[in-house]
């Protein structure tokens, strides 16, 4: 496993870790299956798709012809139903917590530019990272360290002063090929610490407030 350094910056994930959007999220995907045709997905199903972007998701499931229909699609529904994506109890003041500390965030998440844009406007904190990396801006998804790198390099950070905060395997296993701490994050609903656990993160956070005691405590030690 990684050796950490003292820390002095930290990444996010957005979907199940920042915000609680995967009821929401699943409900956009099948209104763009629903647009050109296709039948509904059960969330199992979608997120067994996740790692790539919606658009590419679409044209995996429906072909490259019907993706952009079912794209705009679930663009308009995430547009009209930001209110149901809101963030994680104990996100507001985790993100304080950093914030008045100085710490550097970023958000590293597979999610496209456009629908993360829109989440982060609707919540007000698209100023609290000093980059987000969406999945349009690089070539090879989670669990691809290349989204992670890319962050880094615009903190100028090195990966081994750095945690990657995620919900999902594919977090986990990104911070492990970044080269940087890995914090399993267990509190969404659909988070389960047995996926999890076989990828061997660094640390686990219940809530939210448990990531800023184990970032204070790394920078202690």
């Amino acid at each position: 496993m990684t050796q950490l350094t003292l820390l002095n910056g930290i990444l996010f994930d957005l979907d199940g870790t920042l915000v609680d959007s995967l009821q929401a999220t699943f409900d956009a995907f099948n209104h763009g299956f629903a647009a050109v045709g296709a039948r509904a997905h059960s969330g199992e199903e979608i997120m067994a798709h996740f790692g790539p972007g919606e658009g590419e998701i679409f044209a995996k499931v429906v072909g490259a012809e019907k993706a952009a229909i079912a794209y705009e699609a679930c663009l308009a529904y995430t547009d009209q139903n930001l209110g149901r994506v809101p963030l994680h109890a104990g996100v507001p003041e985790m993100l304080a917590a950093f914030r008045s500390a100085g710490i550097p965030m970023s958000i590293v998440t597979g999610r496209s530019w456009n629908t993360t844009e829109m989440i982060l406007k609707h919540h007000g904190i698209s100023a609290d990272f000093v980059t987000v990396i969406a999945n349009d801006h690089v070539g090879s998804p989670k669990p691809s360290p290349e989204g992670i790198e890319l962050a880094l390099s615009r903190m100028k950070l090195r990966p081994e002063e750095t945690l990657y905060v995620g919900d999902s395997h594919v977090d986990v296993l990104a911070a492990r090929r970044a080269g940087a701490g890995s914090v399993a994050a267990l509190w969404d609903l659909l988070a389960r610490r047995e996926r999890l656990e076989p990828h061997g993160p660094h640390h686990w956070a219940e809530r939210p407030s448990v990531v800023w005691e184990i970032f204070q405590a790394r920078r202690k030690a």
